[in-house]
């Protein structure tokens, strides 16, 4: 007979998984020397443990004879709770270790709205291809604003152009997809008929672009024209691209924009290459000390289709 076990004065706190493990090959197995086994150790120290864990719960788990092991009812309740905790506790250690890998987790991006027209999107959809646990979201922000997303850590990544030099400290940019600038001007345009156009054939042209204060692109193209001897005769700035083609479609003048716009049908626009090569690549910008493993995965997979 079994002898009654009194109150505990042990803290309950003092249960530990590797008891509750012991516990759950001993009564798997209801024998003491396949638990041992099945435990890489010696019978007497699982012994001990099994004791150790009666003592602090303050009731008998086995009914212990010369010839068989079985549990107590409240030996079979624990066996009930304590697959569950172990089971849980294994989903939840299993799913943190995927999260330090990489493998699982959530992406904020902040992005140009050029972006979302070029190698962006085929780029997020390949990613998830590829990593379906790793959910992302983006949203739109001027590249001032996603420096202060950065710093604040309310974006994961970054993307905008031509961001491969004057990064604040401790943010650092990978290439995210080379594109050009493209020409966009009235269908009827006198230059609408050349399969393509030297800027400083634009030099007397009314120009539509983005505020140089809010866009990068803007101040960049701005810069470029400047270069090639002319500044530019903004008659209109507008914040979203597609003013830009809405005005250049009904003849209040030309802009220039990442080629990827001309994949898309704009009645009333045609677009021109230009003859000098006006670079609008796509950079990945994020803090070196702060990034996420999800995010490091992802800029991964750029390196690696560069590689390609």
């Amino acid at each position: 007979m079994t002898k009654p076990f009194t109150d505990s004065p042990f803290d309950l706190g003092q249960i530990n998984l590797r008891l509750l493990h012991y516990f759950r090959v001993v009564a798997e197995e209801l024998n003491f020397s396949k638990a041992a086994v099945r435990l890489n150790m010696s019978q007497p120290p699982l012994s001990l443990h099994i004791k150790e864990l009666e003592l602090l719960l303050g009731t008998p788990l086995f009914n212990r004879t010369t010839r068989s092991v079985s549990l107590t009812p409240a030996g079979a309740a624990l066996m009930r709770e304590a697959g569950l905790m172990l089971d849980g506790i294994n989903r939840s250690l299993h799913h943190v270790r995927k999260i330090g890998r990489g493998e699982v987790g959530h992406i904020q991006f902040g992005t140009v709205g050029t972006a979302v027209w070029g190698p962006l999107l085929p780029a997020l959809n390949a990613f998830t291809a590829g990593a379906p646990e790793i959910s992302w979201s983006l949203t739109e922000l001027t590249p001032v604003q996603q420096i202060d997303a950065l710093q604040q850590n309310r974006i994961d990544i970054g993307i905008w152009r031509e961001a491969n030099t004057a990064l604040p400290p401790g943010m650092v940019s990978t290439l995210f997809g080379h594109e050009n600038v493209a020409l966009a001007l009235p269908d009827k345009h006198p230059l609408a008929a050349k399969s393509s156009v030297g800027l400083s054939e634009l030099e007397h042209e009314d120009f539509v672009l983005m505020p140089m204060s809010a866009s990068s692109l803007g101040s960049y193209l701005y810069a470029r024209c400047r270069q090639h001897g002319f500044l530019p005769k903004v008659r209109h700035q507008v914040n979203e691209p597609q003013t830009a083609l809405a005005l250049v479609a009904n003849g209040y003048g030309i802009t220039l924009l990442p080629e990827s716009y001309a994949r898309i049908h704009w009645p009333g626009v045609r677009f021109c290459a230009l003859q000098e090569r006006l670079p609008a690549d796509l950079y990945a910008i994020y803090q070196t000390e702060t990034v996420t493993p999800v995010a490091l995965r992802f800029l991964a997979m750029l390196e690696s289709g560069k590689s390609a």
